[in-house]
């Protein structure tokens, strides 16, 4: 029988090492969601994107402006899909547990993990996976995205995503989509959303980025929040 042991640094070890924070970062493929753990993601989040403001040049056919992108620990739970996952599975007087602050604590504590989501709702859970492995990618995006202005309405089938701006970029057959929204009375965009497109073969569209209006993203600059 395997052994199983949990590490002080958050990465679960079951027969074959799983990565950690630091060697996710430095990966060339997806790994798989075996590899993983939900606790290495928040490492990997904290580390490597709450730290950092971003500066980008926008351009579009009539306005060029400068724009600045933040993280926090806020909005982790919601790019990860765990309170979709839970939503149809627990009270909601429970549900904080799944989103906002309580969610990236209860993350960090091991109460909410990979293995809890599956057992709350497998079905959910596989809708979401593509988001967990190819969240390491999210860093090489920021540095340099493709983009659109994004309009929903604009996209068939209909969708309930929504955001102002859609940073993507293609990797392994798949889109990869950071949607950014402007915080009210800010001066500085957050990540509203985050998702995954599988593309089937090759000629194959991706419904969020067809129809809409292209811009020019040029990042300027990335430096530490003090």
């Amino acid at each position: 029988m395997k052994e199983f042991w949990l590490l002080q640094n958050s990465f679960l070890i079951l027969g074959d090492k799983m990565y950690s924070a630091v060697e996710l970062k430095e990966l060339t493929v997806k790994p798989r969601i075996n590899d993983i753990t939900l606790n290495v993601l928040r490492e990997y989040y904290e580390m490597f994107l709450c730290p950092f403001i971003y500066t980008y040049t926008v351009k579009s056919k009539n306005n060029q402006r400068t724009i600045s992108v933040r993280f926090n620990s806020y909005n982790f739970c919601h790019l990860l899909g765990i309170e979709s996952i839970a939503k149809p599975a627990v009270r909601l007087s429970e549900l904080h547990n799944y989103r906002g602050e309580d969610g990236w604590n209860n993350i960090k504590d091991g109460i909410v993990d990979i293995r809890h989501l599956k057992q709350l709702n497998r079905r959910q859970f596989q809708n979401v996976k593509a988001k967990y492995v190819y969240f390491y990618l999210m860093p090489s995006l920021l540095e340099s995205p493709l983009a659109v202005n994004y309009d929903k309405s604009k996209v068939m089938p209909p969708t309930r995503i929504d955001c102002e701006i859609l940073f993507y970029s293609t990797y392994d057959n798949a889109v990869i989509h950071l949607g950014l929204e402007k915080v009210e009375r800010e001066e500085y965009y957050i990540p509203r959303t985050f998702f995954v497109e599988k593309l089937g073969k090759e000629g194959d569209k991706d419904i969020y980025i067809d129809n809409q209006e292209e811009i020019t993203v040029i990042k300027e600059s990335k430096i530490i929040m003090l």
